[in-house]
């Protein structure tokens, strides 16, 4: 029994001590009711136990008066989180984020410069390629007598052309050079002159052409070398050529003996335009020149119809492999731009006269004849005399 009894008032004691998580304020219905049914559980508890008791809980009210009001659990919970919240700085959302934003998009006034200065360049680009375009281009075309299996080497030009497009004015200017015609040759330098002709033999294109800007006083930016050979295969390669006649001949070519009559109009395959372009038994060497002329014009003209267009991109690599071809795009885009207008072809030829030196033909050219190509030939972007 008296065990009980201090186990009771343990109890008691512990209930006493802890706090309230209801409110700590009153006991509740239930503890009284607990206590009242341990009570009435022991009936062997003696009046000062009972007195002792009622005691201890009269403390124990005294004690929960007398002790601050404790906030329960959820209003702790609640009150905690609205004052972190109200002491928390406040942070910018994700600020690594919008900054990359902002790198990766720049402003409107960057995008519309950038794409300024790119227009400008464009533009810039445009212009001078048009202008490049469009300037006078000087071409000469050699023709080498090397027959069919001989070597280029040491051959010698039997024709030379000296052509100048004028796209702006659409016109050519054609000059032709007879073989023989004397003047200075650069790689022959202990020479007062030879015969132009001489000049490939001894010092290839480069020689040739020093001779003739020496000659005419005119800058040549093209150039191509054309042999037997190669002239047949290039005319064949763009599947012919259509020439009218100028002159009324007979002439053997590789394959067999061809016709012409003046003004009736040839489609030509590489053998008969080759036949054509080297005769000169009935006529003079500028005649010749002159078919020779006919020929590579009726070339340029195939090439720059919209048949030919397919063409062109087989037709330079040809040329610049087997021809020696010097011609960049640009230059490329100002004869063809010229070919296509129906340019106005204004053909020229040295004049001159027979003269022997040491018992040695020579074309002596006339001073007038050659001042008069030289003012052809120096013409401005707009193809008018400079």
């Amino acid at each position: 029994m008296e065990r009980r009894k201090r186990e009771l008032e343990q109890q008691e004691q512990e209930k006493s001590i802890q706090p309230d998580e209801q409110g700590m304020g009153e006991p509740s219905q239930q503890e009284h009711r607990e206590q009242m049914s341990d009570q009435s559980e022991h009936p062997f508890l003696n009046e000062s136990s009972r007195e002792r008791a009622q005691s201890e809980n009269k403390k124990s009210k005294a004690r929960r008066k007398q002790m601050p009001g404790i906030p329960s659990l959820s209003k702790r919970k609640t009150t905690r989180r609205k004052s972190n919240q109200a002491t928390r700085p406040s942070k910018p959302s994700n600020p690594q984020k919008r900054e990359v934003d902002s790198a990766s998009k720049p402003p409107s006034k960057r995008k519309r410069k950038w794409k300024g200065k790119v227009a400008l360049l464009l533009l810039i680009v445009l212009l001078v390629a048009g202008y490049v375009a469009t300037s006078p281009f000087t071409f000469l075309i050699m023709g080498s007598d090397a027959r069919v299996g001989e070597s280029l080497s040491g051959s010698r030009t039997d024709s030379l052309q000296l052509m100048e497009f004028v796209p702006r004015s659409r016109t050519v200017q054609n000059v032709s050079i007879p073989r023989d015609t004397y003047t200075a040759i650069p790689c022959e330098p202990d020479r007062e002159g030879d015969k132009i002709t001489h000049a490939f033999a001894y010092g290839g294109a480069e020689c040739t052409i020093g001779a003739v800007e020496e000659l005419t006083d005119a800058s040549v930016d093209g150039q191509v070398v054309i042999t037997f050979e190669s002239f047949m295969e290039l005319i064949d390669l763009i599947d012919g050529v259509n020439v009218t006649a100028t002159h009324s001949f007979s002439e053997k070519g590789f394959n067999q003996t061809y016709e012409y009559t003046e003004g009736v109009s040839y489609a030509m395959d590489g053998d008969m335009a080759l036949a054509y372009a080297r005769h000169r038994k009935t006529d003079t060497d500028g005649a010749r020149s002159n078919r020779q002329t006919e020929v590579m014009t009726a070339v340029a003209e195939k090439l720059a119809s919209p048949s030919g267009w397919t063409k062109i991109p087989a037709t330079y690599r040809f040329m610049k492999e087997e021809m020696g071809l010097e011609m960049n795009v640009l230059q490329m885009a100002s004869v063809g731009l010229t070919m296509i207008s129906n340019p106005e072809v204004n053909k020229m030829q040295v004049e001159g006269q027979d003269a022997y030196i040491n018992d040695i033909y020579y074309y002596e050219p006339l001073e007038e004849s050659v001042q008069a190509i030289r003012d052809a030939l120096d013409l401005s972007i707009w193809g008018t005399v400079r």
